[in-house]
């Protein structure tokens, strides 16, 4: 019961957070360099339960101010990894500048990449949000002729913010449900009972609490580990489910394991 007031009482601080639970140290043994070395970040939800939209597939604008022209380019990056590889990507790095943001479910980040300081990044992502879009990237490329007269700080936001603007609304969207990973640990002789959970939660339709599995990882010391991803608006109520059906053996555990 302990456990279960625990995760009742710290359900409005996850979807997208951690929680305050300790790891037994009967556990620690999960933890092994394996584990460290196998595992897989999943993407992390919002703090509703409701859709979201993201841009669907690349696509590509390009407007020219003053004999710059600038390039932007878009596409759905549900994890700041997924944004880097695409600004790497799609990076010229014959160009001046390569410009970008990147809004995700509950952080963004930007670079003005040699502009100056909050003249690109920071209009790019206000046109993010301003096309009311999560999960997305935008990279902005300018190339700039020899005799092309200086912009200034206000052209500069202006010409950035405007590319961004004119590639997301250029571009296909798509609604998405939230989820959230859910970081399991439990003896693996309640294995039989967690399994018949997940299978039941995996058997739901989107909109439902559908449920996808993540890593698994055996110990030698007999413990599991897992990570499943679920709708955020059904995690709770599956973390409830798990440790009624394992009399209070399941855990759900915190933060990400280190390297030490």
């Amino acid at each position: 019961m302990g456990l279960l007031k625990a995760i009742l009482a710290t359900s409005l601080l996850r979807c997208g957070r951690v929680t305050s639970f300790k790891i037994k140290s009967n556990l620690e043994a999960v933890y092994t360099r394996q584990w460290r070395a196998t595992r897989r970040h999943l993407a992390v939800g919002v703090e509703s339960s409701g859709i979201v939209t993201t841009v669907e597939g690349n696509h590509e604008a390009e407007e020219t101010v003053r004999k710059s022209r600038f390039v932007a380019r878009c596409t759905r990056a549900g994890k700041f990894d997924d944004a880097q590889r695409f600004v790497k990507q799609v990076s010229d790095p014959k160009a001046r500048h390569n410009c970008w943001a990147w809004v995700g479910r509950n952080t963004q980040r930007s670079s003005d990449d040699g502009e100056p300081s909050g003249t690109a990044g920071r209009p790019m992502l206000n046109a993010i949000e301003g096309e009311g879009l999560v999960d997305t990237v935008v990279v902005v490329t300018r190339y700039k002729a020899k005799d092309a007269p200086m912009l200034g700080a206000g052209g500069l936001l202006r010409a950035y913010g405007s590319a961004a603007s004119l590639v997301l609304r250029q571009a296909d969207r798509v609604d998405v449900i939230p989820t959230e990973p859910v970081d399991l640990a439990f003896p693996i002789a309640e294995l039989g009972h967690v399994q018949s959970l997940i299978a039941r939660f995996e058997g739901r339709k989107a909109g439902t609490g559908a449920l996808a599995r993540g890593i698994e990882d055996y110990s030698d010391t007999g413990h599991v580990r897992m990570v499943v991803e679920i709708e955020c608006a059904f995690a709770r109520g599956f973390e409830a489910e798990l440790v009624e059906v394992t009399n209070g053996l399941a855990q759900v555990l915190s933060g990400v394991p280190d390297d030490e």
